[in-house]
């Protein structure tokens, strides 16, 4: 060996020929320095934290290195990651804001342990996860682990709200159709005849017959507003709106609201105005019908900014008798439902107005609402009107 070259350890080519022992000396050399540079690199990092870090509420072993010794993935491991990585000025709102600052501060924390030990704890603890959403759910542990060093949390409930932020994108596709499931076949692929089969009756859903029964019952003598289209367009919508604000609910999932929106509020976000969120507004999924259907079933289904209780969804979740309904929640019920007979959105513009305001009124507009039903079922909504 030449004076003044070190010999790397572990070199066991001494057995090798001349050329084929240089080039596996070499290749262990790099990788050694490698490997020193990295861990001169992480005792940097972790020398911007507190050195007393490691005493609060970590239960992993330290060992001499700076690594716990704890199985990745374990509750003790995230607790070392906690105590001896986590800067103590990371802001709890740092998912949910937006700018350049922001954006610097993500690039600066990828780059250090902290983002490094978390990546591979969450591979650790969920090796189903989809790699695409492992940053995300990196990125919520650090946004939300202040919480649980400042004692607010329980690691738990902070190894469950990761758990959340990984399956939040996770969506099976399901084809509907007004809250009906529809099933996309091929007609090249099918073998039977489809003139032949009969038509099936589709399924009414419980809750949409429930909120159906509770505007009759709230409406009274004029029962007869509610016609077997509009009923029926009510009873396919209420699956529709539910499934909906449950996809609200989960998009304003944040550190700040683990649970998302609720009650009223939930509503509010969902309907279709100006203070509501583009993408949450219950009129993106009515859109195939017509407008003024759509915006009048969102004002019956979820309530209006300025009656917020007339939404029929809240009220009959929250269990409110229909007998007891104020007064001038029922106006606005019945103003809406002319919009949901296709006869009477028919009308004219101004006649579609002025029967609005004669239903606000209280008018009796039975002779009007009997002339748009036809055959078997003008006979049984007259009837149950009368």
């Amino acid at each position: 060996m030449p004076v003044g070259q070190k010999k790397c350890a572990g070199d066991v080519g001494g057995e090798m020929p001349g050329e084929a022992r240089g080039e596996f000396v070499h290749s262990r050399c790099v990788a050694m320095t490698l490997n020193l540079t990295w861990s001169e690199d992480r005792e940097r990092h972790q020398s911007l934290f507190p050195p007393d870090a490691s005493h609060r509420r970590s239960g992993a072993v330290r060992t001499a290195h700076g690594r716990s010794a704890s199985a990745a993935g374990s509750v003790a491991k995230l607790e070392w990651i906690i105590a001896e990585l986590l800067p103590a000025d990371i802001a709890t709102d740092v998912m949910t804001r937006r700018g350049a600052e922001v954006h610097q501060l993500w690039e600066s924390l990828i780059s250090t342990p902290l983002y490094e030990e978390l990546t591979v704890w969450v591979m650790a603890a969920w090796p189903d996860q989809m790699v695409e959403r492992v940053d995300t759910m990196v990125r919520t542990a650090i946004a939300s682990a202040d919480r649980v060093r400042q004692g607010e949390w329980t690691t738990e409930r902070l190894i469950g709200f990761v758990r959340k932020a990984g399956q939040r994108a996770e969506h099976r596709e399901v084809h509907q159709h007004l809250g009906q499931r529809v099933r996309i076949v091929s007609f090249d692929e099918v073998l039977i005849d489809l003139e032949a089969m009969p038509l099936a009756r589709v399924n009414s859903s419980s809750l949409g017959q429930s909120i159906v029964s509770d505007l009759r019952v709230a409406l009274g003598e004029h029962r007869y507003m509610v016609t077997p289209s509009a009923a029926a367009l009510l009873d396919r919508s209420c699956d529709l709106a539910v499934d909906h604000l449950d996809a609200v609910r989960a998009r304003t999932v944040s550190p700040g609201r683990a649970e998302g929106l609720f009650g009223l509020d939930l509503f509010a976000a969902a309907r279709p105005t100006r203070r509501a969120n583009k993408s949450n507004r219950i009129i993106e999924v009515f859109r195939d019908l017509p407008r003024p259907t759509g915006v009048s079933l969102s004002h019956l289904l979820l309530g209006t900014d300025h009656q917020p209780e007339a939404a029929l969804l809240w009220r009959h979740a929250s269990g409110l008798s229909p007998a007891e309904v104020p007064t001038e929640i029922v106006k606005d019920w019945r103003a809406e439902l002319g919009a949901l007979t296709p006869a009477i959105l028919a009308f004219s513009e101004r006649r579609r107005r002025r029967l609005r305001d004669r239903s606000r009124r209280g008018d009796d507009l039975r002779r009007v609402f009997a002339q748009t039903l036809d055959g078997d079922l003008a006979g049984e909504d007259v009837s149950l009107a009368l």
